[in-house]
């Protein structure tokens, strides 16, 4: 008996869990610390949004040929970081539209066009998928998101039935799937640390009973003794 069939199929689907669909789903946008008070407004956000995507994961490969076909060697793993783009509603007052500007000129100051602290700027974003009693079956958690672009909003007096739409590209470092306990990258260090490597000294040396020292045989070398 083959491992398929249509009877198991319908089995899976109408007495198990059933499939995911695309349009059961919400997002949770976090404000920065920067933006600590905007938390109704981030709320509004996440209440405002049309489309997200579940992220992607790519392994990278480099080609290796010792004899034969070529080996496919993996080097390393990507998370799709450097863009997530998010579609929201936009509300009569455009504050959707202003939180996200307030939060991109935290990144960049406007008028000094500096960039801020990254502490300032990141976030959380979390992308659930729901099932139909608006349960949570999947979380996919943005580690270190913030928002690089927002798109241009066309004005058109033709379009007389349409609303707004904002599209916003969040970039982001990796993502983890809060279901999963494997270990995920090591989150960037606030503090560069320079520490002092200790060194080895080759050189032979001998003691000096008239000076009661260990001399090296370059004598007014500053190098210390290694313990």
């Amino acid at each position: 008996m083959a491992n398929y069939s249509l009877e198991r199929f319908r089995s899976e689907i109408l007495d198990g869990a059933g499939l995911a669909r695309n349009n059961r789903f919400e997002v949770i946008i976090t404000p920065p610390n920067g933006l600590s008070g905007r938390g109704p407004e981030s709320e509004l956000a996440s209440l405002y949004v049309e489309q997200a995507s579940v992220p992607l994961l790519n392994i990278f490969a480099k080609p290796f040929k010792i004899f034969g076909p070529t080996y496919q060697r993996p080097i390393t793993s990507e998370y799709g970081g450097e863009g997530m783009p998010i579609t929201f509603h936009v509300d009569r007052n455009m504050r959707i539209r202003r939180f996200f500007e307030d939060w991109m000129h935290l990144i960049v100051d406007p008028v000094r066009f500096t960039v801020g602290y990254q502490e300032n700027y990141i976030s959380d974003i979390f992308i659930r998928q729901l099932d139909e009693q608006n349960n949570v079956t999947n979380e996919i958690k943005l580690i270190e998101a913030f928002p690089r672009n927002i798109n241009l909003m066309d004005l058109n007096n033709n379009s007389s039935n349409q609303t707004h739409r904002l599209n916003v590209l969040f970039a982001y470092r990796y993502w983890v799937n809060t279901a999963r306990t494997t270990p995920t990258p090591v989150s960037i260090p606030r503090v560069v640390l320079n520490p002092q490597v200790p060194t080895i000294d080759t050189r032979s040396r001998q003691f000096n009973p008239l000076t009661g020292h260990l001399e090296y045989d370059t004598p007014g070398s500053d190098l210390p003794i290694s313990a």
